[in-house]
């Protein structure tokens, strides 16, 4: 039998973390964490675990059952209260632009798991999303085809060094945050000093060639420049 309250403690921390997980999907806040293709994944997954959590309760309370546990039961249960309770303390964020910088931001799409020939390119540039230009350029890559094209995108913004620049990106995602890739394009800009790093953009202007390392780089030259919120998904789907 297990020994004083200790299955009591592994019931309410199965049930905490099923309630959080219920949380997260009704906040939306899952969207910080995983790709919307498993946010309903994860909703069953916290109802299965709220479940387990009522049926351990009763269990623990009618039968006086008892069970092995690799961690032992009171570590077992104390793990899992922590886990639950460190989720509705802490609130998820999205990941930011030094973890960007850490991952390496390309402008094209050769290292993830995106099938760029399965891409069809939309006719209005204006109606292309900052991952709609990337995939373009990773299937054609010439940056001369789309000097003067107008653009309008959003992301959020990497600081540069070079004056007058900075990146605007967004992260890719599968299945998780985990396995976020980032992607970004250069933006020319008079104030582009003045932007915090992190923040969010929609920007308008039109695509222009510039020389980047010895290289020519396609370049946003951004004519209109709007803060916006984070969006509720901060991550774009490959």
């Amino acid at each position: 039998m297990l020994r004083g309250n200790t299955a009591y403690w592994e019931a309410a921390g199965l049930m905490l973390l099923g309630i959080l997980l219920v949380v997260y999907r009704w906040r939306g806040t899952l969207l910080m964490l995983i790709s919307p293709s498993y946010v309903n994944v994860a909703l069953l997954a916290g109802l299965c675990l709220l479940g387990l959590g009522i049926g351990r309760w009763w269990g623990a309370t009618h039968t006086h059952e008892t069970h092995s546990s690799l961690l032992g039961p009171r570590l077992g249960a104390g793990l899992l209260l922590l886990t639950a309770i460190l989720g509705f303390w802490i609130e998820p964020q999205p990941l930011s632009s030094q973890t960007a910088l850490n991952r390496g931001v390309s402008p094209y799409l050769g290292v993830s798991r995106s099938q760029p020939q399965a891409f069809r390119p939309k006719i209005d540039p204006r109606q292309r999303t900052l991952l709609d230009w990337v995939r373009t350029l990773d299937v054609y890559p010439d940056p001369y085809n789309y000097v003067d094209q107008p653009v309008r995108v959003q992301g959020f913004v990497i600081p540069e060094e070079r004056p007058d620049h900075f990146v605007l990106a967004r992260f890719l995602v599968s299945c998780c945050a985990a396995d976020a890739y980032p992607v970004g394009l250069p933006v020319r800009w008079a104030n582009a000093d003045e932007l915090a790093a992190d923040s969010w953009l929609r920007i308008e202007g039109q695509m222009a060639v510039e020389p980047i390392n010895g290289t020519s780089q396609l370049v946003i030259v951004a004519q209109q420049v709007e803060p916006i919120p984070v969006p509720m998904n901060p991550y774009a789907d490959e």
